[in-house]
């Protein structure tokens, strides 16, 4: 579902402003005070967390149609960098406009609070999926949980190597698992574009079951 279509957007349409990002640039930095959550309309950001002995986590890649800092309606400043993967159109929705909309509309309220778990389960699914200790095994439960129904096909819009970071792999683990995967037949990869086959185009399962 694009941005536009989002049924709880209406009540702050009048609110958003738009910024234009080029690749590379900074939308926000870790710590710096919060003014909005945003949503991408095109482009890709992603959200990086700087741990204090120097690690970096990457924390989310927010794709058209994903809405991200949502954690930031409830915190005085953000706690990770924003940062474009390529040139991209973020709407901004100010933290003002959000509450009164809360306040004025429950409609909104509960469409907004939906796409909210909607996302904590994908999140809950995602860090099941980093638990597993087979790379092969990893890479593949997260192919299943993208694909969908009769689509055993994903097309990544970035480098696979951001793919491995999402799903805490070293670039070169996730290539091995891709060829350990193909050899299997389990997959079959064509640059960026990776089909499940056979029994591998069933759904996704819980990791905590593997």
């Amino acid at each position: 579902m694009a941005i536009n279509d989002e049924p709880w957007l209406a009540a702050v349409r009048g609110a958003i402003r738009e910024r234009r990002l080029d690749e590379g640039q900074v939308l926000f930095r870790q710590s710096d005070p919060v003014f909005g959550i945003f949503a991408v309309s095109e482009g890709r950001v992603r959200l990086v967390r700087h741990a204090r002995e120097g690690a970096v986590c990457v924390l989310h890649v927010a794709s058209p149609g994903d809405t991200f800092a949502e954690a930031a309606l409830f915190s005085d400043i953000y706690h990770c960098d924003a940062i474009a993967d390529a040139p991209s159109r973020i709407a901004l929705i100010p933290k003002e406009a959000m509450f009164g909309a809360f306040a004025a509309d429950q409609a909104m309220a509960t469409a907004f609070m939906a796409r909210l778990a909607r996302q904590v389960q994908s999140l809950r699914s995602r860090l099941e999926i980093r638990n597993i200790r087979s790379a092969p095994e990893r890479v593949r439960q997260y192919l299943l949980l993208l694909s969908r129904p009769g689509q055993p096909t994903i097309v990544f819009d970035r480098p696979l190597k951001d793919v491995a970071a999402e799903i805490g792999l070293t670039h070169e683990a996730f290539y091995r698992a891709l060829s350990t995967l193909a050899a299997q037949g389990t997959i079959s990869r064509q640059g960026r574009e990776i089909s499940l086959q056979g029994e591998s185009g069933m759904k996704f399962r819980s990791a905590s079951s593997t």
